[in-house]
């Protein structure tokens, strides 16, 4: 059975790339949703004009301005949270100490990174124990090496899948200020038109209520959803997809070595000597 292709949006022609398009774009865009649905019920802008609005903005590279304005803050916040965890935890599920592995199945790992990555031997328990900086440096070396090995989306996409989630809710986090105030002020617009209508006793259009609703939710989401705890869920597991595709890179370690070592087992054609 031939599966059909996904028809695609208009914003994946805008910004083809998904990570850039998911974990930058749509946070950005989830901050201005608020001001957007107040705009709309204020001014009785109809969906026509707002996808006209969207046309424009995009053919302008607002997409591309939004997509970038997401990053910075992320990217900031990044390192603060990661002195919150104990470090990036794609380093820190490598050491001994943290329990997100069995030690079996660690152990296998750091014997075969040993290999993939020369001149990086594996810290011992005890080791780890006295000189933690040196064994962070181990294990950030290998982290690296299996960030620059797992590039390619559609072999390695469920460590690409983990990597955009991560994205996605640490640019939310880093944008929850902006989130918030645009959140507020939206309800406060709604609330104030809303209360003047009825002060007039004039008839309140059902588009400023829902508008009002929306933006309570949205506002709800910044509050209670989007926390260092909501994105140390996708962190952990981005870490676990990662170090897991280390088996199947020795796999293709293993294939090139036993391959360079026949080759260098043949023997070399003598060249004959002119008398």
């Amino acid at each position: 059975m031939i599966m059909a292709k996904r028809r695609k949006s208009w914003s994946d022609n805008v910004i083809p790339d998904r990570y850039a398009r998911n974990a930058r774009l749509y946070p950005s865009l989830l901050v201005i949703t608020p001001a957007v649905f107040a705009i709309m019920a204020v001014v009785n802008l109809e969906l026509l004009g707002l996808k006209t609005l969207w046309v424009g903005l995009g053919a302008a590279g607002g997409m591309y301005w939004l997509s970038q304005l997401a990053r910075d803050p992320g990217k900031a916040l990044e390192s603060k949270l990661w002195e919150i965890w104990g470090g990036a935890p794609s380093v820190s599920i490598l050491r001994h100490c943290d329990s997100r592995i069995d030690p079996i199945t660690k152990g296998r790992y750091h014997t075969r990174l040993v290999e993939l990555v020369p001149n990086t031997p594996a810290p011992t328990q005890d080791a780890e124990r006295n000189n933690s900086k040196a064994a962070d440096t181990c294990y950030a070396a290998w982290s690296a090496h299996l960030r620059t090995s797992t590039r390619d989306q559609k072999r390695f996409h469920l460590v690409f899948d983990e990597l955009v989630s991560y994205g996605y809710r640490r640019n939310l986090l880093g944008l929850r200020p902006y989130g918030l105030t645009s959140s507020i002020l939206a309800c406060i617009v709604c609330a104030v038109f809303i209360a003047s209508a009825i002060y007039r006793q004039h008839d309140v259009r059902d588009a400023l209520w829902l508008a009002l609703c929306a933006d309570i939710l949205l506002l709800a989401f910044w509050i209670f959803r989007v926390s260092p705890a909501w994105v140390r869920l996708t962190a952990d597991n981005y870490a676990a997809r990662l170090v897991e595709s280390v088996d199947e890179l020795y796999i293709d370690h293993s294939k090139v070595t036993a391959k360079a070592a026949e080759k260098a087992r043949k023997p070399r054609p003598r060249v004959r000597k002119a008398t």
